[in-house]
């Protein structure tokens, strides 16, 4: 089993009192990725879950676009370094740091930074509805169930949602690397994220928006904040962006017809002990 946290004497100080004690403070690591044998990145990264990270962050960067893409995958533990063998993509390592300003999608607004990103987004054309009881269970089961962050305070999380239930999540100390890694679940699982939702700790700049049209995923569900750039972004690429969900409380930015109001009045008529009820269906398991 991987050590996410080691334990470090510090000095704790309340008002006058101060005491010594030993605390958790999470691991960072840096992993090295190599694709066909040409050094592409070194990802500073939580120490678990690296294949997910790695085959996630070379789908989203135009590396893998295909699951034959994908030949093999090897981790060197001891230097840490990641050896992927793929599909060779010719002189795609200067595309990543090209910057570029284009109109996305026809409109007028320059909406992408890097050349990739233009080439691999897409507008979300998914139909798919949640109701507002749904995004709220999504919100509040990272904060109920992410027992590293109550440890330490020092790792972003998310999930994909689908139907209701959680169907798994991610941690990490950043919070790009954290959709990467729930984009290479998805792959290993072979599973398509169309029609699901995102769910997210972390603040939504225009980045993370873009990490979410390439994962091709319609709604994000995020408990801070969101960009203005991410929410033109959104609305160029029909995403549904909530932002602020926490408790029973969320703000809808951008496409809200994704999102069921009718449960609005009895979710805040009957607060926390609803929430309640719906989060222990969920985790039945049952189906709607």
């Amino acid at each position: 089993m991987i050590d996410e946290t080691i334990k470090l004497p510090v000095i704790k100080v309340r008002g006058r009192q101060r005491w010594q004690v030993e605390d958790s403070v999470v691991r960072e690591v840096p992993i090295t990725i190599y694709f066909n044998k040409e050094e592409i990145v070194t990802v500073l990264c939580s120490p678990s879950q690296i294949k997910e990270l790695t085959i996630g962050f070379l789908i989203s960067e135009g590396f893998v676009r295909e699951r034959s893409d994908l030949y093999t995958i090897g981790h060197h533990c001891a230097e840490n370094i990641i050896r992927v063998e793929g599909r060779p993509r010719p002189a795609q390592k200067s595309a990543m740091n090209r910057r570029v300003m284009s109109a996305c999608c026809g409109k007028s607004r320059a909406s992408f930074n890097f050349e990739n990103d233009a080439e691999l987004v897409r507008v979300q054309e998914s139909k798919s509805r949640i109701a507002l009881e749904e995004a709220v269970y999504y919100a509040n089961y990272l904060e109920e169930n992410s027992s590293l962050f109550k440890e330490t305070g020092g790792l972003h999380n998310g999930g994909i949602g689908y139907a209701g239930e959680v169907r798994y999540v991610c941690h990490d100390i950043g919070r790009h690397n954290v959709l990467d890694k729930l984009l290479g679940r998805a792959y290993l699982l072979d599973l398509d994220l169309s029609g699901h939702v995102l769910f997210f700790s972390g603040r939504v700049s225009s980045e993370i928006l873009l990490k979410v049209a390439k994962m091709n995923i319609p709604i994000l569900v995020a408990r801070s904040a969101p960009t203005d750039l991410a929410l033109g972004l959104a609305e160029d690429l029909n995403i549904t962006v909530i932002g602020f969900a926490r408790g029973d409380k969320l703000n809808i930015y951008t496409c809200p017809e994704r999102i069921e109001l009718s449960s609005m009045l009895s979710v805040v008529n009957t607060g926390r002990g609803a929430l309640r009820a719906s989060r222990g269906l969920r985790a039945r398991g049952e189906r709607r």
